[in-house]
């Protein structure tokens, strides 16, 4: 669990420059029921509201992709933001899958909501959480 986290913050000096003026956050996030390790327990968020882009690191992005992904900005108002992502990744069985995330922040308390769905497969992962605004 710690590797996961220290990962990502180290990864913060990996986001590109262009986001510099981004708004960053660190998402801890707790899986709800059995976990099966595709919620990463931290998420870092670097969203540019006035560019409406968004990267994104976590252990997994570290592990599979080796830096920081574009993440899609679905949702951002006055109450939360809502981002998206893929991960391509392969199952126990060496076929490829693609796991679709989805991070919501509320802007009010900097509470997460992520859920995990793995394309092709029935079942799908949940976690909450809180984030912190780390810079600015």
């Amino acid at each position: 669990m710690r590797f996961g986290f220290l990962a990502a913050l180290l990864s913060l000096s990996l986001f590109p420059a262009q986001v510099a003026s981004a708004a960053v956050y660190d998402c801890a996030l707790e899986q709800l029921g059995a976990n099966m390790g595709w919620v990463p327990p931290n998420v870092v968020v670097a969203h540019d509201e006035a560019a409406g882009s968004a990267k994104v690191n976590d252990g997994i992005i570290l592990a599979v992709v080796g830096q920081p992904i574009d993440a899609k900005v679905e949702t951002d108002n006055a109450k939360r933001t809502t981002l998206s992502w893929n991960v391509l990744t392969k199952d126990d069985s060496q076929q490829g899958v693609r796991m679709m995330y989805r991070l919501t922040i509320v802007k009010a308390d900097l509470s997460a909501r992520i859920k995990v769905l793995p394309g092709g497969y029935g079942n799908n992962f949940d976690a909450g959480g809180a984030c912190k605004r780390v810079a600015d």
